[in-house]
């Protein structure tokens, strides 16, 4: 159809803690994270005791859970009209599961995902039959 579409990316840029996905530890140990439009009560804030879930998936990471934690999932799209750009939509967290396609197709699951802990796989850790 000859759509191209302009990314950017937020690279080495205060972008991303313009937009509360990205923190700093200051603002980690004094329980400042605002994050998906709400002050603290993420399963990720150091404030409370660790979940085992963020854990595991820092481990997997390669990284200790304060550093992993310091970053968050978020998107947000912008328009240029004119000489104007409009922020036209964010999503956090669980609202950018769309963008994951697999996710998609587990949610219409019988049971949905089904989760319990840390519940996918990289595809050279499953069990070889």
């Amino acid at each position: 159809m000859g759509w191209n579409f302009p990314w950017a990316s937020s690279l080495s840029s205060d972008f991303n803690f313009d937009f509360n996905v990205s923190f700093t530890e200051q603002e980690q140990r004094e329980g400042r994270i605002e994050y998906n439009y709400e002050r603290g009560g993420h399963a990720m804030d150091e404030t409370k005791e660790v979940s085992p879930v963020v854990a595991k998936i820092a481990a997997s990471c390669g990284t200790d859970v304060p550093t992993y934690v310091l970053d968050r999932p978020g998107l947000s799209t912008f328009i240029r009209q004119g000489g104007a750009i409009y922020h036209a939509y964010s999503a956090y967290a669980r609202g950018l599961d769309g963008l994951w396609g697999m996710y998609q197709w587990l949610d219409r699951a019988p049971k949905g995902r089904n989760e319990n802990g840390v519940w996918w796989r990289r595809h050279d850790e499953y069990a070889r039959t």
